[in-house]
């Protein structure tokens, strides 16, 4: 995520638009990536472009659409979406975490993982996401914003292979 991405998430969070119309908007994005296409040409002019905003997304996000639309901003709409999750979950105290594993963990597991973010980062929700990745070979990978803790077996392997290249 880059500051730019950032900045237009909180200017966003700071609109206090209900938080349902920028998931929509980012659900209608995310279903018509053409959509941005024809935003970010500029072959298009701007006017067509309001209008389309207009027609498409909930009136709340109108104004804030068109400003990123007119500022060259719109094709990294999915970015600044996911930025804004994320500012919006720490303003709330929600930690938003990734689970990248070999197979889903059991509900035991999985209370395990949310009972250690809890308590690692002091806060009271935790949104846990989790992606199947077989190429672990077994274990997990747990990442928090830029922080990763890697319990998968390919990691240990590598670890392994780095400490056999020192000697």
């Amino acid at each position: 995520m880059t500051q730019t991405e950032l900045n237009y998430a909180k200017v966003l969070y700071g609109l206090s638009i209900p938080e349902e119309q920028v998931k929509q908007s980012a659900q209608i994005c995310g279903e018509v990536p053409q959509l941005l296409e024809i935003l970010a040409d500029p072959r298009v002019a701007k006017n067509q472009k309001h209008v389309l905003i207009e027609r498409i997304f909930p009136e709340k996000m109108h104004s804030f659409l068109k400003k990123a639309s007119d500022m060259g901003r719109i094709a990294m709409l999915p970015e600044i979406f996911l930025a804004y999750e994320e500012y919006a979950g720490e303003q709330r105290n929600q930690l938003r975490a990734v689970l990248f594993c070999v197979t889903p963990p059991t509900r035991e597991q999985e209370e395990g993982f949310v009972r250690f973010l809890k308590e690692k980062y002091g806060c009271e929700n935790v949104k846990m996401e989790q992606v199947q990745d077989k190429s672990l070979l077994g274990g997990f990978i747990l990442r928090i914003g830029s922080t990763e803790y890697d319990y998968s077996l390919r990691g240990r392997l590598n670890g392994l292979r780095r400490q056999m290249i020192r000697r």
